[in-house]
């Protein structure tokens, strides 16, 4: 498991015991937003010259989005950002956005197949 994949399952256990309680702590408080700050630092928070993206992560999307599977697996390739480090950077950074939904199992299962042959 990486580094960001254990972020975010601190993260999402931290939110349900928050739920459970209905309010939070302050060390929860502060736990989340450590881990928050952590977040920022994973390799899909990186910068990106691309146009219309802030950080590596959303290239990588708008890629995906705009049905470019080819080009967003080179990006992840060579940004060297594993399907499960993006998947999870998807599912945390755009978790309002539709355009999510396209990321189903049976797509990411294809990525990954495509992702472990080509790296």
């Amino acid at each position: 498991m990486s580094e960001q994949a254990k972020i975010l399952e601190e993260m999402q256990q931290l939110v349900m015991q928050i739920l459970k309680t209905g309010t939070a702590t302050v060390e929860e408080g502060d736990r989340l937003d450590e881990l928050e700050e952590q977040m920022l630092k994973q390799k899909c928070y990186r910068p990106t010259d691309a146009q219309n993206s802030e950080n590596q992560g959303e290239e990588i999307a708008e890629l995906f989005f705009n049905n470019d599977t080819t080009g967003a697996i080179n990006k992840m390739i060579e940004y060297d950002i594993t399907p499960e480090d993006f998947f999870g950077f998807a599912a945390y950074h755009f978790e309002d956005d539709p355009r999510v939904g396209m990321f189903t199992k049976s797509f990411i299962d294809n990525v990954n197949t495509t992702y472990k042959s080509r790296s």
